[in-house]
């Protein structure tokens, strides 16, 4: 039952009873990494959300990526104050953004992104909130864990196939030199081991050509 829709439904569910459970949130967000190592955010309640994010991943500094790439919570009371990500956050205070929490999404030790909240007031959140938040980090983490690992095990039976496939081409082509060159099965194989070699492509790719080459003969 697992898709990319399902799991999307899933976060921008989180993201909502993530802003409804801790009072004074303007907006809740899940900020996810991608396998080429880029950040994106996949579920946002809220403009001011996606516009802090953006920031973030323009800047290349921020609470959301801080939690997601050191795989601890972030909490900051007041980013008036705040000088770890001095750009973002004199950028997130013009917004209207006064305090903000990040918890990582965290799975068997990988970071797959981070669940935040902002909100207006300094103080904002507290060690009750920070709980709370990462519950719900803890239900995305295992959503996302279970996509990963049924891609994977598609990728694997993909390649699988794939295997199987180019082995029974590579078998076909063996059998066709036998028959063309009068050749052993072993003789065969050490034919399309050469023309590899000699045409520095793959023996599957000679394969391919010797068997295509019948259905030219053929018309």
């Amino acid at each position: 039952m697992l898709s990319e829709q399902t799991v999307s439904t899933v976060l921008e569910l989180i993201t909502s009873l993530a802003k409804d459970t801790l009072p004074g949130s303007v907006g809740a967000g899940v900020t996810l990494v991608d396998e080429d190592g880029s950040h994106r955010t996949a579920a946002a309640t809220d403009p001011i959300v996606e516009r802090l994010d953006a920031l973030q991943y323009e800047l290349g500094e921020g609470p959301c990526l801080t939690a997601t790439h050191e795989a601890v919570p972030v909490r900051v009371d007041d980013l008036s104050g705040e000088r770890r990500w001095p750009r973002w956050s004199a950028a997130a205070a013009q917004d209207g953004t006064s305090s903000v929490l990040s918890v990582p999404i965290v799975h068997a030790g990988r970071s797959f992104g981070a669940v935040k909240v902002y909100s207006p007031r300094t103080h904002g959140y507290t060690d009750q909130s920070e709980e709370i938040l990462e519950r719900f980090a803890a239900q995305a983490s295992i959503l996302l864990a279970n996509m990963h690992t049924l891609a994977a095990a598609e990728e694997l039976n993909e390649k699988l196939l794939q295997a199987l496939r180019d082995r029974d081409l590579i078998a076909t082509g063996k059998g066709i030199v036998m028959l063309r060159e009068n050749l052993d099965a072993d003789a065969a194989m050490r034919r399309l081991l050469e023309m590899s070699a000699q045409r520095r492509i793959t023996v599957r790719e000679v394969a391919a050509e010797v068997v295509a080459s019948i259905h030219i003969e053929s018309v």
